[in-house]
């Protein structure tokens, strides 16, 4: 007999994140396609915030197949965001777009060898801001169908980090 899907899940790592992200952008992308815009939003948001923790993570020198857990990794991920003056709100906390980038820009600041060139930095904080206006993890529980303008603002954020993921 086939295993269940979650059995064949494997633990979160950095290349799981970014198999994941490329998955879930197509998956979008389909949706979108079928006029399931919300859908799409909800999967590039998450498309964004697996791409930047797979980039994160990498940084601070995670090994790609390293298993992330939550109070291993992405608790004192949040707490150095937090230590370093970023509002990172504790609802969502692990979700957080907008943050995520911030901590990225950030935490490559603090070496001259790792700071983005400017205005690169900005650019990866204004397309986290720009999926936190729109997506939340708990965009699944709506019924609200996003205008065509909101998706395409979405799904283009979501689509220039993963695209510079290699250089982010």
């Amino acid at each position: 007999m086939p295993r269940r899907l979650l059995d064949r899940c494997h633990p979160d790592s950095i290349r799981e994140f970014r198999v994941a992200a490329r998955q879930r952008f197509d998956d979008a992308l389909a949706m979108a396609g079928r006029g399931r815009r919300t859908g799409a939003i909800y999967l590039w948001g998450y498309t964004a915030e697996m791409t930047l923790k797979a980039v994160y993570f990498s940084l601070i020198g995670l090994a790609e197949t390293a298993v992330i857990t939550w109070k291993a990794h992405l608790q004192p991920a949040i707490n150095k965001g937090k230590g370093m003056g970023m509002a990172w709100p504790a609802q969502g906390a692990g979700h957080n777009v907008r943050a995520w980038a911030e901590l990225l820009v950030g935490v490559r600041a603090l070496s001259a060898t790792t700071a983005f060139v400017p205005p690169f930095g900005l650019e990866v904080q204004r397309h986290g801001q720009r999926i936190e206006e729109l997506w939340r993890e708990t965009l699944r529980y709506r019924k609200n169908h996003a205008y065509l303008y909101e998706t395409k603002q979405v799904r283009e954020a979501a689509e220039w980090l993963l695209v510079n993921s290699d250089v982010l």
